[in-house]
C-alpha cells in the first residue's frame, strides 16, 4: 500500500470519528447557543452548512483513492487530521458550556484551515481540491466570531472598550465582509464570499427586521460580497 493511501485510509478514520462526535453531541449545539444568543448569531437553518461541508470533505477523501495525482494530499498531509480532532474537540466543550475552551479550540481549528488553505493555493491541481475548504474556512471564520460574541454575552459583559454589543456587531460585520473580500481577491476564489452571504442573510431573518441599521449594514455586507464573487469569477474564468 503506497503512502497515498495509508494517508486516505487515516483521513478516513479520524473523519468518522468527527463525524460520530458530531452526531453524538451536535444536536445540543443550538442550545446551548440559544442560551446566550446575539444580534450576530444567525437563524437557526444557515447551520445546515455543516452537512454541505462534511459531505464535501468526504467526496475529498475518497476522490485520494481514485487520482494519481498526490501533490495537494502531500502538501496537506497530516494537518487535516489535526482540523478533524479539533473539529470534534469543539462540539464536545461547547456543548459542556466551556465557552472560554470552546473559543481556544475554535481558534486552533482556524488555524489548521487557514494552513491548509494556504498549501492549496499554491498548488495547481483540480478545482475541486480547494472547493471544500474554501465553504469550510468561510463557515469557520463567521463561526468563530458567534463563538467568540456567544462567550462574551454568556459572560454578561454589556460593553466593551465603549460600545455595546449592538455597536460591536456593526463593527463586526463591516470586519467580516472585509475579510471575505480580500480572501477571495487575495487568492481568487469566488466561493468563500458565497458563505458569507449565506451567513447574513441568516441574520436578516433571525433579527426579523427589528434593527433597522443592522438590517441596513448586513444587506450592503451581502451586496459587496456577491459583486466580490462575481468580480472573482469573472477573472478566473477569462484566465481558463
Amino acid at each position: 500500500m503506497d503512502n497515498r493511501k495509508k494517508l486516505g485510509i487515516i483521513y478516513l478514520v479520524f473523519y468518522i470519528l468527527m463525524i460520530l462526535a458530531n452526531y453524538l453531541t451536535g444536536s445540543n449545539v443550538g442550545n446551548v447557543a440559544d442560551q446566550n444568543e446575539s444580534f450576530i448569531q444567525p437563524a437557526g437553518y444557515v447551520f445546515s452548512i455543516w452537512g454541505l461541508i462534511y459531505i464535501l470533505l468526504f467526496i475529498w477523501i475518497i476522490r485520494i483513492f481514485f487520482t494519481h495525482y498526490q501533490g495537494v494530499y502531500e502538501r496537506v498531509n497530516y494537518w487535516l487530521v489535526g482540523n478533524f480532532v479539533l473539529n470534534a474537540l469543539w462540539i464536545f466543550v461547547f456543548t459542556q458550556e466551556w465557552l472560554l475552551v470552546s473559543n481556544i479550540v475554535i481558534i486552533g481549528l482556524l488555524i489548521t484551515l487557514i494552513v491548509i488553505y494556504k498549501k492549496m493555493t499554491k498548488v495547481q491541481g483540480h478545482w475541486f481540491d480547494r472547493f471544500p475548504f474554501s465553504i469550510y474556512l468561510g463557515w469557520v471564520s463567521i463561526a468563530t466570531i458567534v463563538n467568540i460574541v456567544t462567550w462574551v454575552v454568556g459572560n454578561g459583559v454589556e460593553e466593551l472598550f465603549g460600545l455595546n454589543e449592538y455597536q460591536w456587531t456593526l463593527v463586526l460585520l463591516v470586519i467580516a465582509t472585509a475579510l471575505a473580500v480580500w480572501l477571495a481577491v487575495k487568492h481568487m476564489d469566488w466561493v468563500l464570499p458565497l458563505v458569507f452571504v449565506w451567513a447574513f442573510s441568516g441574520i436578516i431573518v433571525e433579527n426579523e427586521n427589528d434593527l433597522m441599521l443592522l438590517m441596513v449594514v448586513t444587506a450592503l455586507g451581502i451586496v459587496t460580497q456577491l459583486a466580490t464573487s462575481l468580480y472573482v469569477g469573472a477573472k478566473v474564468r477569462k484566465t481558463v
